[in-house]
């Protein structure tokens, strides 16, 4: 179950934004009566009560914003129980001053914004001696071990308990808890308002990532990167999984740059059964692998991990490669005579030196373009063309060459810095195939510039689509729903997406 926390400054913005919950599917909404400017009047919010309730009267220390007497906030908790409110949220140092009554449950909570402690079992025990019916525990997560471990203490739990590792390398942990026994995890509801760190929108909740579906036998995958919460690999995985009824979840892995191999031996525990591979470990992950297939082998980075059901035997993959050299043959009309490729002659230039790039440089090489590597960073540049056979051009002379084929396989222009790009005006001449592995947005300034002085485009969306339908076959053994996954794609790419009031 998906509990909406719910704060507002006036009683009617309160009671109509619960409202708006209710109508949106909630089924289970927090009032954090702390937020409201005014003295709390139970009888106006309890009147008419749209969902259950979770009653909440935060303090600062916690993370709330009540400022008042606490005797007073005590007495507001007492009067909330004797009005029969669904659950209580009571904070492991005041419970013993407040009486279970009624049929109002007790949620007995801790919450910590600077760590997460390392005896989470013991904090539980103290926690378990306060007569919970729900122990809620939500501390900041500063490495993916200290998510792992949240959940490991969620599933060990005697009693009933929602464990939340707070910030971006904990957000799978609001959504796994259900696999391992939690009753309902926290989400936002209006946009503009975030309770904590790495609290996700119900709808995004609900939309992207199927919370009320998952279970005990839910399989899991993901996508790793530093960052990670751009990344549209869960909406469009998780909405192909749901489509063919598949019990699997793809979540978001932040794994900080440098610490690859610790990261992945914590997050064994899930029992990850792939991964998606995305900067900056796209190349740092190839030795980490147990077998890799000719499209690692030959561009040394891997976007794809399929783990064997021993759970230990990594399998490598490149599907950006294939949707790379797919999507540029398709623009120039497809083979030629005898099978020759389209790129074969032409003038390729590469913007990066990445592990895009490199799959790029090698596809395109292999097919007998001629290519040239520009990197803002002249030594990653001079050492990819090395690799594959190649020149290297510096960062100032991208715009002087006369190119067939221009791709840009850098993060330049990537949301939310839509207004810059790689290439200056003067770098696109009218003719030229311009491709730019950026899909969020999809027209990008890059792609805009080059429409404007009469070149071919060809937008990340269709690469990004093509290397996951890919990698959806790899984690499946079925073939992906390719129409549905850039329907999905379009619509979380799309300024007018649904926001979370549903209007």
């Amino acid at each position: 179950m998906i509990c909406v926390t719910l704060g507002r400054g006036r009683h009617s913005a309160l009671l109509a934004e619960w409202k708006a919950a209710a109508e949106a599917g909630t089924e289970l909404v927090e009032l954090r009566i702390d937020c409201l400017r005014r003295e709390p009047s139970l009888k106006r919010l309890l009147a008419e009560r749209f969902t259950p309730i979770i009653f909440t009267v935060r303090r600062g220390a916690d993370g709330g914003l009540w400022r008042g007497d606490e005797e007073k906030r005590l007495r507001l908790l007492r009067e909330a129980i004797v009005a029969g409110v669904d659950y209580v949220d009571l904070e492991a140092d005041i419970a013993k001053e407040i009486r279970r009554y009624g049929p109002t449950k007790r949620i007995i909570s801790v919450h910590d914004f600077k760590k997460t402690p390392e005896k989470l079992d013991d904090l539980g025990k103290e926690m378990r001696e306060h007569d919970p019916d729900v122990v809620k525990v939500a501390t900041l997560a500063r490495s993916p071990s200290d998510a792992v471990r949240m959940l490991e203490f969620v599933a060990r739990a005697p009693t009933s308990t929602v464990g939340i590792a707070m910030g971006e390398m904990g957000f799978f942990t609001r959504v796994l808890g259900a696999k391992y026994g939690a009753p309902f995890t926290y989400s936002g509801f209006n946009p503009d308002r975030t309770f904590a760190p790495g609290m996700p929108r119900f709808l995004d909740l609900n939309n992207d990532y199927f919370h009320d579906q998952i279970d005990a036998q839910t399989e899991v995958y993901g996508v790793i990167g530093d960052p990670i919460g751009h990344s549209l690999s869960p909406a469009i995985h998780n909405a192909a999984f749901r489509h063919l009824g598949l019990n699997k979840v793809l979540l978001p892995f932040h794994i900080p740059n440098g610490r690859l191999k610790e990261s992945l031996d914590a997050l064994s525990w899930i029992g990850l059964k792939g991964f998606s591979v995305t900067i900056p470990h796209k190349e740092a992950i190839v030795p980490l692998l147990t077998r890799i297939d000719k499209s690692v082998d030959r561009t040394g980075a891997c976007n794809t991990v399929v783990v064997e059901p021993d759970g230990k035997t990594r399998v490598g993959h490149n599907t950006d490669y294939r949707a790379a050299m797919e999507s540029l043959e398709e623009a120039m009309g497809g083979a030629g005579p005898d099978d020759a490729s389209p790129l074969l002659n032409k003038q390729a230039l590469i913007l990066g030196a990445g592990g895009v790039a490199r799959s790029f440089a090698f596809g395109l090489a292999r097919r007998g373009a001629a290519v040239s590597i520009c990197s803002r960073t002249e030594e990653n540049a001079n050492r990819l063309a090395e690799a594959v056979g190649c020149r290297s051009l510096s960062w100032s002379m991208r715009a002087t060459n006369r190119v067939d084929v221009l791709v840009n396989c850098t993060p330049v222009g990537m949301h939310p810095e839509v207004d810059e790009t790689p290439m200056p005006p003067a770098g696109f001449r009218p003719g030229t195939i311009v491709f730019d592995t950026v899909y969020h947005p999809e027209n990008t300034m890059f792609l805009k510039l080059a429409r404007e002085r009469e070149c071919h485009t060809i937008t990340g969306v269709d690469m990004f689509v093509r290397q996951a339908a890919l990698q959806f076959e790899y984690y499946t053994g079925q073939t992906a729903p390719v129409d549905l996954m850039r329907e999905v794609v379009r619509r979380k790419l799309s300024p007018l997406r649904e926001d979370s009031s549903g209007v």
